[in-house]
């Protein structure tokens, strides 16, 4: 299995997330630094991290490129990188594709969804399992999604949502190639409980994991 990061120097909602330290290192190598045993790909526009991964002897498995220009920018989708990744080094078989934003995610979390894949299923989702009433904002008001008000239902019987919590995607390259989708047509939705799920992406979240590093010593 190969695994394909990619990380900007930017970030909108949390300024200089990547680069603030967690547990005593930057955030991108906190996640990094699990990975000694994969062969992995950093896609970057970060002078500044293509320069630290190469001095670091900690992180010789890691391939580190500069991204194209023509793809820089917050408006170019995962998928395109990926598609251009996978074209330039010629992938071949099974993809894991995550962020350094999720630093509790669990190595041995990786290894079982990787085995998921040789039972059939063409792409492993890291997801949310949930069991809520949930309403939606229309125009006139609110609605609800999954459940009837006037038969009030117990949680547990309700229908299961699973929401993608972008800790990581596993594919096969030449089904990738076919529809520049990470989520196959026989998907399974691994679902990730606390604190593992935690994705940064507001300085809530931010405020979060610095508390759970501090628990987790």
């Amino acid at each position: 299995m190969k695994i394909f990061i990619p990380i900007k120097e930017n970030s909108q909602r949390v300024p200089n997330k990547n680069f603030r330290e967690l547990s005593g290192c930057p955030l991108y190598k906190h996640t990094l630094l699990k990975l000694k045993n994969f062969e992995v790909y950093v896609d970057t526009d970060s002078e500044h991290i293509i320069r630290e991964i190469r001095e670091d002897e900690r992180l010789r498995n890691v391939n580190v490129f500069r991204r194209k220009r023509f793809l820089e920018g917050d408006k170019t989708s995962v998928c395109r990188l990926i598609q251009e990744w996978i074209s330039d080094y010629d992938i071949q078989g099974v993809v894991c594709q995550l962020h350094v934003t999720s630093p509790f995610l669990k190595v041995e979390t990786l290894e079982r969804a990787r085995k998921l894949i040789d039972t059939g299923y063409d792409s492993i989702v890291s997801a949310n399992r949930i069991q809520a009433r949930f309403w939606r904002e229309e125009t006139y008001g609110f609605c609800p999604v999954n459940h009837n008000p006037t038969r009030l239902q117990q949680t547990q019987d309700l229908p299961v949502y699973y929401e993608e919590n972008s800790l990581f995607y596993l594919f096969k390259s030449e089904n990738f190639v076919r529809t520049n989708m990470r989520i196959g047509e026989n998907p399974f939705f691994y679902t990730c409980s606390f604190p593992e799920n935690i994705d940064i992406d507001t300085e809530d979240d931010w405020e979060m994991a610095t508390l759970m590093a501090v628990k987790s010593i």
